[in-house]
């Protein structure tokens, strides 16, 4: 019989319901009861070394989109399967980057960083402005809908280029090595990061990268903390280059309390909660039930990752 451990905080009646579909597969919830565990629902970093100690471990459900806190290459050693909960976060990642919109447009920042200031902040058309996204994946994507809404021009950026699942969430779409090798600058209003965390990506977004747009825009960082160099970025705030930026991962956390990310005029910071689900258990699940019917009949798994890339 396959062992899975259930890493993820399930109802008690959820549990049944995968045990009572899934008779021939032994489901624990136990962290301590992972020697000989195959199957994998969630994972603990602290708790990672013990759980690699499974000789049968053979796939791991992520409950994320990103998987850079995995140990990537001892998978790929030993061929390890991963899947990622790609897609599941997009909306609400979403409407995370929408208020982030609202709050500059709408001259709301100042307002919430000066409380007790009686003025009358400069306010923005948002229908005027251009977004360039970096990553369009289903997050990217769904950022670039709720963009369009506003009536905003979406502009992607990505590794492979335009196609056409692409075609009605961006206006134009530019290969990342175009832009890295563009000796113009781009017209953004905002740039928004949802790149992972990969080799590739490790401070990606630095002086010479941030400087390629023209100043004046606002930076806003739901991808991954490590893809952006943070003192070259405190820098071009400070000298009024990026007019301001919206923070919800860092590249280090959680963020220590006395970080001047927290207390900087130009800068709202959150604590990487974007991805924040009202009913996670009961969106992640079906995920999963899904996944374990391919697995369980040998088909190809949703949302797995290339370990070699790193998403």
């Amino acid at each position: 019989m396959k062992k899975a451990l259930i890493l993820v905080n399930l109802k008690d009646t959820q549990v049944e319901q995968l045990r009572t579909k899934y008779p021939t597969v032994e489901f624990t919830t136990d962290p301590g009861d992972y020697l000989d565990a195959e199957i994998i629902l969630g994972w603990k970093v602290s708790q990672a070394d013990e759980l690699l100690k499974s000789k049968k471990l053979k796939w791991v459900q992520a409950k994320s989109a990103g998987v850079d806190y995995f140990p990537l290459e001892e998978f790929a050693k030993r061929k390890i399967k991963l899947t990622t909960a790609s897609g599941l976060h997009s909306r609400y990642i979403a409407e995370t980057v929408a208020a982030y919109l609202l709050i500059e447009n709408r001259g709301l920042r100042p307002v919430i960083k000066n409380p007790g200031m009686w003025d009358e902040p400069e306010v923005y058309e948002t229908s005027e402005q251009t977004v360039l996204i970096f990553g369009t994946g289903n997050i990217g994507k769904e950022i670039a809908r709720y963009c369009h809404f506003f009536e905003m021009k979406t502009i992607g950026v990505n590794r492979h280029g335009a196609d056409t699942q692409l075609a009605a969430d961006f206006d134009e779409i530019i290969r990342m090595d175009e832009f890295e090798a563009t000796k113009d600058k781009y017209d953004a209003a905002y740039v928004i990061n949802i790149l992972p965390g990969t080799k590739s990506t490790n401070r990606f977004f630095n002086k010479d990268s941030l400087k390629k747009i023209n100043p004046g825009y606002s930076f806003i960082n739901v991808g991954r903390g490590t893809s952006v160099v943070t003192s070259d970025l405190e820098h071009l705030l400070a000298d009024d280059y990026i007019k301001s930026a919206y923070l919800d991962v860092f590249e280090e956390e959680p963020l220590k309390q006395d970080s001047p990310l927290w207390h900087s005029p130009k800068i709202i910071s959150t604590p990487h909660i974007s991805g924040l689900m009202a009913h996670f258990k009961e969106e992640l699940l079906p995920l999963f039930d899904d996944n374990l019917e391919r697995y369980l009949a040998d088909e190809q798994l949703h949302n797995l990752v290339d370990l070699d890339a790193g998403y």
